[in-house]
């Protein structure tokens, strides 16, 4: 490799330096954060878990139920992604549903939800309505998309993690 300017080339690690390895980092963790979400969303898909869209856009970043935190320590960035759609604060049994319907449940006494059956002949939750359904003991079975989903991106995360590492000194360097 010959370096015709190497003045420039300073300048680039300056730059990359300035920028700081931190932000380049961070923009990974991202990339690898909407790779995952992805993956969930494309598992929610293929079982075809969804009726209303509201688990399925809970895991789209941003939306309603998402979760998309940033713990920056001085020696780790962490970003943890998921949902709490449904999630009962204050109870520490209490799962939320897209927890329940990955690892499965049972109701073990016959209750009331209230609620309404729309014209598409799916169940919509309404609190105050006066009609609804009992539903009656019985046990559902995990459906593991947040498992699958897991080992989709272990598969293929180092590739993903160096591509975008390349992608991203590439545009610093540049």
């Amino acid at each position: 490799m010959s370096v015709l300017d190497f003045d420039g080339l300073i300048r680039k690690f300056e730059r990359l330096n300035e920028e700081g390895m931190k932000r380049i980092l961070q923009n990974i963790a991202e990339a690898v954060g909407e790779t995952f979400l992805n993956f969930i969303m494309d598992e929610i898909d293929r079982q075809e878990l969804v009726d209303t869209g509201a688990m399925w856009n809970s895991f789209t970043r941003g939306g309603n139920g998402n979760v998309w935190e940033w713990d920056v320590d001085r020696n780790t960035i962490t970003l943890e992604v998921g949902s709490n759609l449904g999630d009962r604060e204050g109870d520490p049994d209490g799962w939320a549903y897209p927890r329940l319907v990955n690892e499965g449940y049972t109701i073990h006494k016959a209750h009331f939800v209230p609620g309404y059956w729309n014209s598409g002949g799916s169940f919509v939750y309404d609190p105050r309505a006066k009609g609804g359904f009992l539903a009656k003991p019985r046990t559902f079975i995990g459906r593991h998309y947040f498992d699958i989903a897991v080992e989709h991106l272990e598969g293929g995360m180092n590739a993903l993690i160096l591509d975008r590492l390349e992608k991203e000194l590439g545009r610093v360097l540049a």
